[in-house]
């Protein structure tokens, strides 16, 4: 049978007895007292010292538990009214009700030609959108949209975007034009244009 304490009983050392101690037992536990009771809690307080190395940390603990606020998921939704800013740009045509231009501006119509000028000098740029719009009133689409940029990396004003403008008011195929409104932002923003075309052409 293993024995581990076996070899202290051959150990010559006189413990220490404890003295002034004696053991009262309770029906619950056993309880050690010193002889010398403590009769006044005052007194009790005076024979307290305090520590002379304070090697403890202490923390302060708040009154409120941290806890951290639940985010709200889905957000709310940025309602960004993009046909206020300066950037923005319409037009419409004698007779266009102001409700065919907000439906226009709010994309209800369906786009059935993109047209890409990004990248594309203006000479360039006024033939591809010229042969686009030809090309889309010979195929009978109602609206088209132009991308053609912010202009941050022209000098001074955008250079495509007025001149986008410039060839639908005053281009050969002004007559064709019903209306045309800066692009939501899902479709380009303020660097893209709605355009709505006529099958036939209108009087102005």
């Amino acid at each position: 049978m293993y024995k581990p304490f076996e070899k202290l009983k051959l150990l010559n050392t006189d413990f220490p007895k404890a003295k002034n101690f004696q053991l009262y037992e309770s029906p619950e536990k056993q309880v050690l007292f010193s002889e010398k009771r403590i009769k006044d809690w005052e007194e009790f307080l005076k024979t307290v010292k305090p520590l002379k190395e304070k090697n403890f940390f202490w923390c302060f603990n708040p009154k409120k538990v941290f806890h951290q606020e639940e985010k709200i998921w889905p957000p709310e939704k940025l309602d960004f009214k993009w046909w206020l800013t300066s950037e923005y740009i319409e037009g419409c045509a004698p007779g266009i009700s102001k409700k065919v231009l907000k439906e226009l501006r709010n994309g209800r119509f369906s786009i059935k030609r993109t047209v890409n000028l990004r990248g594309l000098d203006a000479e360039t740029a006024e033939r591809v959108l010229e042969e686009s719009v030809r090309t889309s009133i010979f195929n009978g689409d109602s609206c088209i949209l132009i991308i053609h940029g912010r202009g941050f990396s022209s000098k001074g004003e955008p250079v495509l975007k007025n001149k986008v403008k410039e060839w639908l008011e005053r281009g050969p195929f002004r007559k064709y034009v019903l209306a045309y409104t800066s692009a939501r932002p899902c479709d380009g923003g303020l660097g893209a244009t709605y355009v709505l075309l006529s099958k036939k052409p209108i009087k102005r």
